[in-house]
Protein backbone atom coordinates (compact mmCIF):
# COMPACT_ATOMS: atom_id res chain seq x y z
CA UNK A 1 0.00 0.00 0.00
CA UNK A 2 2.68 2.26 0.79
CA UNK A 3 4.36 1.20 -2.05
CA UNK A 4 1.81 2.54 -4.21
CA UNK A 5 1.12 5.67 -2.49
CA UNK A 6 4.84 6.87 -3.06
CA UNK A 7 4.53 5.84 -6.64
CA UNK A 8 1.48 8.04 -7.25
CA UNK A 9 2.82 11.09 -4.78
CA UNK A 10 5.81 11.10 -7.12
CA UNK A 11 4.12 10.92 -10.50
CA UNK A 12 1.57 13.82 -9.18
CA UNK A 13 5.21 15.87 -7.86
CA UNK A 14 6.25 14.82 -11.47
CA UNK A 15 3.32 15.83 -13.60
CA UNK A 16 0.63 16.73 -10.99
CA UNK A 17 -1.44 20.04 -10.96
CA UNK A 18 -1.64 23.62 -11.28
CA UNK A 19 -0.26 24.94 -14.40
CA UNK A 20 1.42 21.13 -15.17
CA UNK A 21 -0.59 21.00 -18.44
CA UNK A 22 1.86 23.62 -20.07
CA UNK A 23 4.95 22.67 -18.44
CA UNK A 24 4.53 18.69 -20.12
CA UNK A 25 3.24 20.71 -23.11
CA UNK A 26 5.57 23.02 -23.38
CA UNK A 27 7.06 22.37 -26.47
CA UNK A 28 4.37 22.10 -29.23
CA UNK A 29 3.29 25.21 -27.18
CA UNK A 30 6.81 26.82 -28.04
CA UNK A 31 6.54 25.49 -31.59
CA UNK A 32 2.87 27.41 -31.90
CA UNK A 33 4.32 30.55 -30.57
CA UNK A 34 7.09 30.55 -32.80
CA UNK A 35 5.10 30.12 -35.77
CA UNK A 36 3.19 33.25 -34.57
CA UNK A 37 5.87 35.30 -33.62
CA UNK A 38 7.66 34.64 -37.24
CA UNK A 39 3.96 35.33 -38.46
CA UNK A 40 3.42 38.78 -37.08
CA UNK A 41 7.69 39.47 -37.71
CA UNK A 42 6.65 39.39 -41.38
CA UNK A 43 3.39 41.14 -41.43
CA UNK A 44 5.30 43.88 -39.18
CA UNK A 45 8.10 43.81 -41.49
CA UNK A 46 5.19 44.94 -44.37
CA UNK A 47 3.64 47.66 -42.30
CA UNK A 48 6.49 48.86 -41.79
CA UNK A 49 7.74 49.14 -45.29
CA UNK A 50 4.93 50.68 -46.04
CA UNK A 51 5.35 53.08 -43.67
CA UNK A 52 8.91 54.47 -44.83
CA UNK A 53 7.46 54.12 -48.44
CA UNK A 54 4.78 56.26 -47.65
CA UNK A 55 7.41 59.07 -46.09
CA UNK A 56 9.35 59.34 -49.03
CA UNK A 57 7.75 58.21 -52.30
CA UNK A 58 3.85 59.67 -52.71
CA UNK A 59 3.58 57.98 -56.33
CA UNK A 60 2.31 55.98 -57.53
CA UNK A 61 0.09 55.50 -54.92
CA UNK A 62 -0.68 52.76 -52.57
CA UNK A 63 -3.32 52.02 -50.05
CA UNK A 64 -2.65 50.25 -46.28
CA UNK A 65 -5.01 47.13 -47.14
CA UNK A 66 -3.13 46.29 -50.64
CA UNK A 67 0.43 46.42 -47.99
CA UNK A 68 -1.68 44.36 -45.69
CA UNK A 69 -2.58 42.10 -48.21
CA UNK A 70 0.87 41.14 -49.65
CA UNK A 71 2.37 40.61 -46.25
CA UNK A 72 -0.27 38.70 -44.97
CA UNK A 73 0.07 36.66 -47.99
CA UNK A 74 4.04 36.14 -47.65
CA UNK A 75 3.46 35.72 -43.88
CA UNK A 76 1.77 32.29 -45.28
CA UNK A 77 4.64 31.66 -47.34
CA UNK A 78 7.06 31.93 -45.42
CA UNK A 79 5.64 29.80 -42.56
CA UNK A 80 4.75 26.89 -45.27
CA UNK A 81 8.15 27.08 -45.99
CA UNK A 82 9.41 26.92 -42.20
CA UNK A 83 7.25 23.74 -42.01
CA UNK A 84 8.59 21.85 -45.25
CA UNK A 85 12.19 22.82 -44.27
CA UNK A 86 11.72 21.48 -40.80
CA UNK A 87 12.46 24.79 -39.08
CA UNK A 88 9.20 24.63 -36.81
CA UNK A 89 9.75 20.73 -35.47
CA UNK A 90 13.36 21.27 -34.89
CA UNK A 91 12.84 24.54 -33.28
CA UNK A 92 12.94 23.01 -29.71
CA UNK A 93 15.57 20.50 -30.44
CA UNK A 94 18.66 22.58 -31.76
CA UNK A 95 20.77 25.72 -30.21
CA UNK A 96 19.77 28.86 -30.91
CA UNK A 97 22.64 29.74 -33.40
CA UNK A 98 21.65 26.65 -35.22
CA UNK A 99 17.85 27.59 -35.46
CA UNK A 100 19.25 31.32 -36.96
CA UNK A 101 20.89 29.24 -39.42
CA UNK A 102 18.24 27.08 -40.47
CA UNK A 103 15.37 30.12 -40.63
CA UNK A 104 18.28 31.68 -43.19
CA UNK A 105 18.16 28.80 -45.38
CA UNK A 106 14.15 28.86 -45.13
CA UNK A 107 13.95 32.66 -45.79
CA UNK A 108 15.50 32.41 -48.84
CA UNK A 109 13.83 29.88 -50.11
CA UNK A 110 10.65 31.55 -49.02
CA UNK A 111 12.01 34.63 -51.07
CA UNK A 112 11.94 33.35 -54.52
CA UNK A 113 8.37 32.26 -53.71
CA UNK A 114 7.22 35.22 -52.06
CA UNK A 115 8.81 37.58 -55.48
CA UNK A 116 7.37 35.62 -58.52
CA UNK A 117 4.59 34.86 -56.50
CA UNK A 118 3.72 38.52 -56.38
CA UNK A 119 4.75 39.06 -59.62
CA UNK A 120 2.36 36.40 -60.85
CA UNK A 121 -0.33 38.13 -59.04
CA UNK A 122 0.49 41.79 -59.48
CA UNK A 123 2.66 41.57 -62.81
CA UNK A 124 3.09 45.33 -63.63
CA UNK A 125 1.50 46.47 -60.78
CA UNK A 126 4.53 45.10 -58.48
CA UNK A 127 5.35 47.61 -55.63
CA UNK A 128 9.61 47.64 -56.62
CA UNK A 129 10.35 50.16 -53.57
CA UNK A 130 7.69 48.38 -51.41
CA UNK A 131 8.84 44.92 -52.36
CA UNK A 132 12.60 45.48 -51.72
CA UNK A 133 12.21 47.65 -48.13
CA UNK A 134 9.71 44.42 -47.30
CA UNK A 135 12.53 41.64 -47.97
CA UNK A 136 15.22 43.70 -46.45
CA UNK A 137 12.97 44.12 -43.21
CA UNK A 138 11.90 40.65 -43.13
CA UNK A 139 15.33 39.60 -41.17
CA UNK A 140 15.30 42.09 -38.76
CA UNK A 141 11.82 41.66 -37.66
CA UNK A 142 12.51 37.98 -37.54
CA UNK A 143 15.69 37.85 -35.64
CA UNK A 144 14.14 40.40 -33.07
CA UNK A 145 11.37 38.01 -32.47
CA UNK A 146 13.26 35.12 -32.34
CA UNK A 147 15.82 36.41 -29.83
CA UNK A 148 12.84 38.04 -27.65
CA UNK A 149 11.13 34.08 -27.66
CA UNK A 150 14.01 32.35 -26.88
CA UNK A 151 15.28 35.11 -23.98
CA UNK A 152 11.29 33.97 -22.61
CA UNK A 153 12.47 30.60 -23.05
CA UNK A 154 15.18 30.22 -21.08
CA UNK A 155 13.43 32.62 -18.56
CA UNK A 156 11.06 30.14 -18.46
CA UNK A 157 12.81 26.56 -18.61
CA UNK A 158 14.59 28.12 -15.29
CA UNK A 159 11.39 27.74 -13.90
CA UNK A 160 10.43 24.44 -14.98
CA UNK A 161 9.08 24.87 -18.03
CA UNK A 162 10.09 22.42 -20.67
CA UNK A 163 12.42 21.15 -18.20
CA UNK A 164 13.25 17.06 -17.94
CA UNK A 165 14.88 15.85 -15.15
CA UNK A 166 17.34 13.25 -15.99
CA UNK A 167 19.85 10.37 -15.50
CA UNK A 168 22.93 9.69 -17.07
CA UNK A 169 23.67 6.51 -17.14
CA UNK A 170 27.43 6.14 -16.88
CA UNK A 171 27.93 2.97 -18.57
CA UNK A 172 31.59 1.55 -18.40
CA UNK A 173 32.58 5.54 -17.79
CA UNK A 174 30.82 6.16 -20.81
CA UNK A 175 28.81 9.39 -20.88
CA UNK A 176 29.40 11.15 -24.35
CA UNK A 177 30.45 14.16 -23.42
CA UNK A 178 26.31 15.00 -22.12
CA UNK A 179 27.29 16.69 -18.89
CA UNK A 180 28.85 19.65 -21.16
CA UNK A 181 26.52 19.48 -24.37
CA UNK A 182 23.47 19.80 -21.75
CA UNK A 183 25.65 22.41 -19.74
CA UNK A 184 26.08 24.15 -23.05
CA UNK A 185 22.91 23.95 -24.56
CA UNK A 186 20.63 24.88 -21.89
CA UNK A 187 17.60 25.01 -24.55
CA UNK A 188 17.46 21.46 -24.82
CA UNK A 189 15.72 21.12 -21.61
CA UNK A 190 17.60 19.05 -19.90
CA UNK A 191 18.20 19.59 -16.43
CA UNK A 192 20.65 16.16 -14.92
CA UNK A 193 19.38 15.65 -11.48
CA UNK A 194 22.24 12.20 -11.48
CA UNK A 195 23.77 9.44 -12.90
CA UNK A 196 23.89 5.51 -12.63
CA UNK A 197 26.47 3.03 -13.07
CA UNK A 198 26.51 -0.58 -13.51
CA UNK A 199 27.55 -2.43 -10.19
CA UNK A 200 25.84 -4.29 -7.10
CA UNK A 201 25.99 -0.70 -4.91
CA UNK A 202 26.99 2.83 -4.81
CA UNK A 203 30.34 1.43 -4.18
CA UNK A 204 30.74 0.52 -7.67
CA UNK A 205 30.69 4.19 -8.80
CA UNK A 206 34.02 4.76 -7.10
CA UNK A 207 36.13 4.56 -10.23
CA UNK A 208 33.97 6.90 -11.95
CA UNK A 209 34.52 9.71 -9.32
CA UNK A 210 37.29 12.19 -10.79
CA UNK A 211 34.61 11.53 -14.13
CA UNK A 212 31.77 12.69 -12.45
CA UNK A 213 33.28 15.42 -10.24
CA UNK A 214 33.88 16.55 -13.27
CA UNK A 215 30.91 16.95 -14.96
CA UNK A 216 29.05 17.76 -11.71
CA UNK A 217 31.06 20.93 -12.06
CA UNK A 218 29.54 21.31 -15.53
CA UNK A 219 25.77 21.02 -14.14
CA UNK A 220 25.85 23.43 -11.24
CA UNK A 221 23.86 25.32 -13.83
CA UNK A 222 20.84 22.99 -13.92
CA UNK A 223 20.39 22.75 -9.86
CA UNK A 224 18.19 24.12 -8.15
CA UNK A 225 20.51 24.48 -5.55
CA UNK A 226 23.35 25.99 -7.32
CA UNK A 227 25.84 24.95 -3.87
CA UNK A 228 25.56 21.49 -4.01
CA UNK A 229 28.70 20.01 -5.75
CA UNK A 230 27.80 16.39 -5.86
CA UNK A 231 24.73 14.96 -8.00
CA UNK A 232 23.89 11.03 -6.29
CA UNK A 233 25.27 8.49 -8.57
CA UNK A 234 22.74 4.81 -7.95
CA UNK A 235 23.71 1.31 -8.85
CA UNK A 236 21.78 -0.45 -11.60
CA UNK A 237 20.04 -2.06 -8.74
CA UNK A 238 19.18 0.92 -7.09
CA UNK A 239 18.01 2.68 -10.09
CA UNK A 240 14.16 2.84 -9.42
CA UNK A 241 14.84 4.43 -6.13
CA UNK A 242 17.06 7.06 -7.75
CA UNK A 243 14.39 7.40 -10.49
CA UNK A 244 11.34 8.10 -7.47
CA UNK A 245 13.94 10.11 -5.57
CA UNK A 246 15.38 12.76 -8.00
CA UNK A 247 11.89 12.41 -10.18
CA UNK A 248 13.13 11.25 -13.57
CA UNK A 249 11.61 11.85 -16.97
CA UNK A 250 14.57 11.07 -19.05
CA UNK A 251 17.44 8.29 -18.79
CA UNK A 252 20.43 8.47 -21.08
CA UNK A 253 22.30 5.37 -22.24
CA UNK A 254 25.70 4.90 -24.12
CA UNK A 255 24.73 2.41 -26.54
CA UNK A 256 27.82 0.30 -25.86
CA UNK A 257 27.07 -3.45 -26.43
CA UNK A 258 23.40 -2.56 -25.59
CA UNK A 259 22.79 -6.16 -25.09
CA UNK A 260 25.45 -6.34 -21.80
CA UNK A 261 24.25 -7.50 -18.80
CA UNK A 262 21.51 -5.75 -16.75
CA UNK A 263 20.26 -3.50 -20.24
CA UNK A 264 16.76 -6.01 -20.33
CA UNK A 265 16.44 -4.42 -16.47
CA UNK A 266 16.79 -1.75 -17.28
CA UNK A 267 14.20 -0.80 -20.07
CA UNK A 268 12.14 -2.86 -17.65
CA UNK A 269 12.03 0.02 -14.86
CA UNK A 270 11.92 2.73 -17.43
CA UNK A 271 8.46 0.89 -19.04
CA UNK A 272 7.16 0.29 -15.10
CA UNK A 273 8.27 4.33 -14.16
CA UNK A 274 6.79 5.64 -17.38
CA UNK A 275 10.65 7.20 -17.52
CA UNK A 276 11.76 7.57 -21.87
CA UNK A 277 14.83 6.36 -22.61
CA UNK A 278 17.33 7.65 -25.03
CA UNK A 279 20.47 6.37 -26.47
CA UNK A 280 23.62 8.34 -27.60
CA UNK A 281 26.14 6.11 -29.52
CA UNK A 282 28.58 6.82 -32.38
CA UNK A 283 26.09 6.01 -34.93
CA UNK A 284 23.19 7.69 -33.78
CA UNK A 285 25.61 10.61 -33.67
CA UNK A 286 26.56 10.20 -37.09
CA UNK A 287 23.06 10.54 -38.33
CA UNK A 288 23.31 14.15 -37.70
CA UNK A 289 25.25 14.42 -40.95
CA UNK A 290 21.43 13.84 -42.53
CA UNK A 291 19.52 16.86 -43.42
CA UNK A 292 16.51 15.83 -41.14
CA UNK A 293 17.82 14.99 -38.35
CA UNK A 294 18.02 17.69 -35.88
CA UNK A 295 17.98 16.30 -32.76
CA UNK A 296 21.17 16.47 -31.15
CA UNK A 297 20.19 14.94 -27.93
CA UNK A 298 19.62 11.30 -28.41
CA UNK A 299 17.30 8.70 -29.82
CA UNK A 300 14.00 7.15 -27.91
CA UNK A 301 14.44 3.54 -27.57
CA UNK A 302 11.60 3.41 -25.27
CA UNK A 303 8.60 6.65 -24.83
CA UNK A 304 5.93 6.14 -22.33
CA UNK A 305 2.68 5.53 -24.44
CA UNK A 306 0.62 8.27 -24.96
CA UNK A 307 -2.99 6.09 -25.61
CA UNK A 308 -4.93 9.28 -26.84
CA UNK A 309 -2.92 10.75 -28.54
CA UNK A 310 -1.52 8.35 -30.59
CA UNK A 311 -4.81 7.33 -31.50
CA UNK A 312 -5.48 10.73 -32.75
CA UNK A 313 -2.70 10.85 -34.30
CA UNK A 314 -3.23 7.35 -35.86
CA UNK A 315 -6.35 8.27 -37.51
CA UNK A 316 -5.21 11.98 -39.06
CA UNK A 317 -2.22 10.13 -40.63
CA UNK A 318 -4.28 7.35 -42.18
CA UNK A 319 -6.83 10.04 -43.47
CA UNK A 320 -3.81 11.77 -44.79
CA UNK A 321 -2.89 9.02 -46.12
CA UNK A 322 -6.02 8.24 -47.73
CA UNK A 323 -6.48 11.25 -49.66
CA UNK A 324 -3.04 11.59 -50.31
CA UNK A 325 -2.58 8.17 -52.29
CA UNK A 326 -5.98 8.85 -53.91
CA UNK A 327 -5.33 11.91 -55.42
CA UNK A 328 -1.73 11.17 -56.85
CA UNK A 329 -3.36 8.14 -57.95
CA UNK A 330 -5.43 10.11 -60.22
CA UNK A 331 -2.60 12.59 -60.95
CA UNK A 332 -0.03 9.46 -62.17
CA UNK A 333 -2.58 7.28 -63.88
CA UNK A 334 -1.28 8.80 -67.63
CA UNK A 335 2.21 7.55 -66.34
CA UNK A 336 0.42 4.21 -65.01
CA UNK A 337 -0.68 3.38 -68.56
CA UNK A 338 2.85 4.32 -70.35
CA UNK A 339 4.71 2.25 -67.93
CA UNK A 340 2.58 -0.80 -67.95
CA UNK A 341 2.35 -0.73 -71.93
CA UNK A 342 6.56 -0.60 -72.03
CA UNK A 343 6.92 -3.36 -69.77
CA UNK A 344 4.60 -5.48 -71.74
CA UNK A 345 6.23 -5.03 -75.05
CA UNK A 346 9.53 -5.54 -73.57
CA UNK A 347 8.69 -8.37 -71.30
CA UNK A 348 4.96 -9.68 -71.24
CA UNK A 349 2.94 -9.61 -68.35
CA UNK A 350 2.83 -9.75 -65.01
CA UNK A 351 2.94 -6.22 -65.35
CA UNK A 352 3.01 -6.15 -61.37
CA UNK A 353 5.49 -7.42 -59.03
CA UNK A 354 3.95 -8.96 -55.80
CA UNK A 355 5.85 -10.11 -52.71
CA UNK A 356 5.57 -10.55 -48.83
CA UNK A 357 7.33 -8.29 -46.87
CA UNK A 358 7.18 -6.99 -43.06
CA UNK A 359 9.27 -4.19 -41.11
CA UNK A 360 10.34 -6.77 -38.98
CA UNK A 361 10.58 -10.86 -38.67
CA UNK A 362 7.22 -11.99 -37.75
CA UNK A 363 5.99 -8.90 -37.79
CA UNK A 364 2.60 -8.33 -39.40
CA UNK A 365 3.24 -8.78 -43.75
CA UNK A 366 1.15 -8.35 -46.80
CA UNK A 367 1.77 -8.16 -50.29
CA UNK A 368 3.93 -5.46 -51.55
CA UNK A 369 3.20 -4.22 -54.99
CA UNK A 370 5.54 -3.07 -57.92
CA UNK A 371 5.84 -2.26 -61.39
CA UNK A 372 7.88 -5.35 -62.17
CA UNK A 373 11.52 -4.35 -63.09
CA UNK A 374 13.44 -7.63 -63.56
CA UNK A 375 13.50 -10.78 -65.24
CA UNK A 376 10.24 -13.19 -64.35
CA UNK A 377 12.33 -15.43 -62.22
CA UNK A 378 14.11 -13.06 -60.68
CA UNK A 379 13.83 -14.13 -56.56
CA UNK A 380 15.07 -17.71 -57.13
CA UNK A 381 18.53 -16.40 -58.81
CA UNK A 382 19.00 -14.31 -55.76
CA UNK A 383 20.52 -17.41 -54.02
CA UNK A 384 23.30 -17.35 -56.66
CA UNK A 385 23.87 -13.84 -56.30
CA UNK A 386 23.88 -13.74 -52.43
CA UNK A 387 27.89 -13.85 -52.27
CA UNK A 388 28.13 -10.01 -54.06
CA UNK A 389 25.62 -8.79 -52.10
CA UNK A 390 27.06 -4.96 -51.92
CA UNK A 391 25.36 -4.05 -48.34
CA UNK A 392 24.82 -4.99 -45.13
CA UNK A 393 22.43 -6.69 -41.90
CA UNK A 394 19.35 -7.68 -43.63
CA UNK A 395 19.56 -5.80 -47.02
CA UNK A 396 20.15 -7.38 -50.67
CA UNK A 397 21.31 -4.96 -53.28
CA UNK A 398 23.73 -4.39 -56.28
CA UNK A 399 24.52 -1.80 -57.87
CA UNK A 400 24.44 -3.70 -61.38
CA UNK A 401 22.17 -6.00 -60.57
CA UNK A 402 21.88 -8.55 -64.01
CA UNK A 403 18.39 -9.50 -63.60
CA UNK A 404 16.83 -5.48 -64.14
CA UNK A 405 14.98 -4.91 -67.38
CA UNK A 406 15.72 -2.43 -69.22
CA UNK A 407 12.65 -0.43 -68.67
CA UNK A 408 13.28 -1.81 -65.17
CA UNK A 409 16.28 0.18 -64.82
CA UNK A 410 14.65 3.12 -66.18
CA UNK A 411 11.75 2.98 -63.88
CA UNK A 412 14.04 2.51 -60.77
CA UNK A 413 15.96 5.49 -61.07
CA UNK A 414 13.04 7.47 -60.74
CA UNK A 415 11.30 5.31 -58.50
CA UNK A 416 8.40 4.82 -60.85
CA UNK A 417 8.24 1.23 -60.00
CA UNK A 418 7.63 2.43 -56.71
CA UNK A 419 3.99 4.13 -57.35
CA UNK A 420 2.18 1.06 -57.48
CA UNK A 421 1.96 0.96 -53.80
CA UNK A 422 -0.19 3.89 -53.62
CA UNK A 423 -3.35 1.21 -53.55
CA UNK A 424 -1.24 -0.23 -51.10
CA UNK A 425 -1.63 2.63 -49.16
CA UNK A 426 -5.48 2.88 -50.09
CA UNK A 427 -5.93 -0.70 -48.74
CA UNK A 428 -5.08 0.21 -45.17
CA UNK A 429 -1.30 -1.93 -45.41
CA UNK A 430 0.96 0.84 -45.79
CA UNK A 431 1.53 4.42 -45.19
CA UNK A 432 2.66 7.55 -47.63
CA UNK A 433 5.81 7.79 -45.06
CA UNK A 434 7.15 5.52 -42.90
CA UNK A 435 10.05 2.58 -42.21
CA UNK A 436 10.52 0.75 -45.39
CA UNK A 437 9.47 -2.96 -45.42
CA UNK A 438 12.08 -5.42 -45.97
CA UNK A 439 11.65 -8.53 -48.02
CA UNK A 440 11.01 -11.93 -45.97
CA UNK A 441 14.91 -13.15 -46.94
CA UNK A 442 16.21 -9.78 -46.10
CA UNK A 443 14.54 -10.45 -42.59
CA UNK A 444 16.00 -14.01 -42.40
CA UNK A 445 19.37 -12.57 -42.81
CA UNK A 446 19.37 -9.81 -39.96
CA UNK A 447 22.27 -10.56 -37.15
CA UNK A 448 21.96 -9.70 -34.00
CA UNK A 449 25.15 -7.37 -34.35
CA UNK A 450 22.31 -5.49 -36.44
CA UNK A 451 19.32 -5.39 -34.84
CA UNK A 452 19.67 -3.29 -31.66
CA UNK A 453 19.47 -5.61 -29.02
CA UNK A 454 15.83 -5.95 -30.72
CA UNK A 455 14.87 -2.45 -30.95
CA UNK A 456 13.98 -2.80 -34.74
CA UNK A 457 11.08 -4.36 -33.26
CA UNK A 458 9.68 -0.50 -33.35
CA UNK A 459 10.11 -0.27 -36.59
CA UNK A 460 6.30 -2.57 -36.54
CA UNK A 461 4.93 0.28 -34.61
CA UNK A 462 4.02 2.25 -37.86
CA UNK A 463 2.75 1.16 -41.50
CA UNK A 464 5.66 0.94 -43.99
CA UNK A 465 5.96 3.62 -45.71
CA UNK A 466 6.48 4.38 -49.78
CA UNK A 467 9.18 6.88 -48.74
CA UNK A 468 10.64 7.60 -45.24
CA UNK A 469 14.32 8.76 -43.98
CA UNK A 470 15.91 6.24 -45.37
CA UNK A 471 15.22 7.43 -49.00
CA UNK A 472 15.89 10.94 -48.49
CA UNK A 473 19.16 10.58 -46.62
CA UNK A 474 20.69 8.24 -49.50
CA UNK A 475 18.21 5.12 -49.74
CA UNK A 476 20.61 2.36 -50.91
CA UNK A 477 23.64 4.47 -49.61
CA UNK A 478 22.55 3.77 -46.47
CA UNK A 479 23.89 1.36 -44.37
CA UNK A 480 21.53 -1.13 -42.16
CA UNK A 481 22.04 -0.31 -39.20
CA UNK A 482 21.53 3.40 -40.15
CA UNK A 483 18.40 2.93 -41.42
CA UNK A 484 17.33 1.23 -38.35
CA UNK A 485 17.63 4.30 -36.23
CA UNK A 486 16.28 6.54 -38.93
CA UNK A 487 13.42 4.40 -38.75
CA UNK A 488 13.39 4.48 -34.80
CA UNK A 489 14.59 8.93 -35.00
CA UNK A 490 11.00 8.96 -37.67
CA UNK A 491 8.93 6.99 -35.09
CA UNK A 492 9.68 9.36 -32.11
CA UNK A 493 8.97 12.45 -34.04
CA UNK A 494 6.16 11.38 -36.54
CA UNK A 495 3.87 14.11 -37.38
CA UNK A 496 1.93 15.43 -40.61
CA UNK A 497 4.27 18.17 -40.76
CA UNK A 498 7.40 16.22 -40.49
CA UNK A 499 5.55 13.26 -42.74
CA UNK A 500 4.87 16.80 -45.54
CA UNK A 501 8.40 17.56 -45.02
CA UNK A 502 9.38 14.31 -46.07
CA UNK A 503 7.26 14.13 -49.09
CA UNK A 504 8.79 17.89 -49.89
CA UNK A 505 12.74 16.41 -49.70
CA UNK A 506 11.98 13.10 -51.51
CA UNK A 507 10.81 15.22 -54.90
CA UNK A 508 14.71 15.89 -55.75
CA UNK A 509 15.48 12.70 -54.39
CA UNK A 510 13.28 11.09 -57.27
CA UNK A 511 13.88 13.70 -60.07
CA UNK A 512 17.63 13.38 -59.66
CA UNK A 513 17.65 9.88 -58.87
CA UNK A 514 19.82 9.64 -55.58
CA UNK A 515 20.73 6.54 -54.36
CA UNK A 516 18.47 4.51 -56.78
CA UNK A 517 20.18 1.78 -58.85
Amino acid sequence: MFERTHSSRIRMNRFGDGNSLLRRNWRPFYILVNIAIDSLAVIAAGFTAYAIRQLFVTLPPMTLSRAIGIASACSAIAVATGLLTGLYRSAYRIPFTEQYREAGQAFVYSSFAMIFGMYLVLGSQLPPRFIALFMCLIPVFFVAGRTAINGANLYLQRKGFGRHNTMILNWNGATPNLPDRFALFPELGYSVRAFACPGSGTAACDQHHCTLQRDFAQLRLFRKDPKQDILPCYALNELRKGIREQQIERLFVPMVKPVADGFADLVKVCLEEKVKLKVISHESEELLRFSRVKDIAGISLYSPPKRVTNRLKARIKRLFDWVGSLLLVVLFSPLFALVTLSILIEDGSPVLFRQRRASMKGGRSFEFLKFRSMIKDAEMRQKALNGINETEGGLFLLKRDPRVTKVGRWIRKFSIDELPQLFNVLRGEMSLVGPRPLTMMDLDSVSPDNDFAGYYYLRDNLRPGITGLWQICGRREVPFREMVLLDLYYIENQSIIFDLEILFATIPVVLFGKGAY
